[in-house]
């Protein structure tokens, strides 16, 4: 048997997703402030430490008599990833923060009701 005819009876098709499916599900989430602040502020110091990996340089390579003077700079990646895993972490506390707060006003709320 040939493999490309075991692969055409195996493969099915891609199960359809519309758009109206979609935006339902996407409305479904309600965020609170502290949630949008989280996500704009990981959006932020996304870029940001793409430019300070840029702004704040490693030095390569150095001269031989001025050792303090950078002949080749290169970019600081470290520095980048630092920036990217900090703000991953506050904005995961935030989020979190935003989203016990949405529980526990649910809650609230449920109780209310009785």
């Amino acid at each position: 048997m040939d493999l490309f005819e075991e692969i055409t009876k195996a493969k099915k098709d891609f199960p359809k997703v519309s758009v109206d499916s979609l935006s339902n599900e996407v409305k479904k989430y309600k965020f609170n402030y502290y949630q949008i602040f989280a996500i704009i502020l990981f959006i932020i110091f996304f870029f940001l430490g793409i430019i300070f990996g840029n702004l704040f340089a490693t030095c390569q390579t150095t001269s031989f008599y001025y050792s303090k003077t950078c002949i080749v700079t290169e970019f600081n990646f470290s520095l980048m990833l630092s920036i990217w895993f900090i703000s991953l972490f506050v904005s995961t506390i935030l989020f979190a923060i935003g989203h016990i707060i949405t529980l526990l006003s649910s809650i609230n709320n449920n109780l209310a009701k009785k």
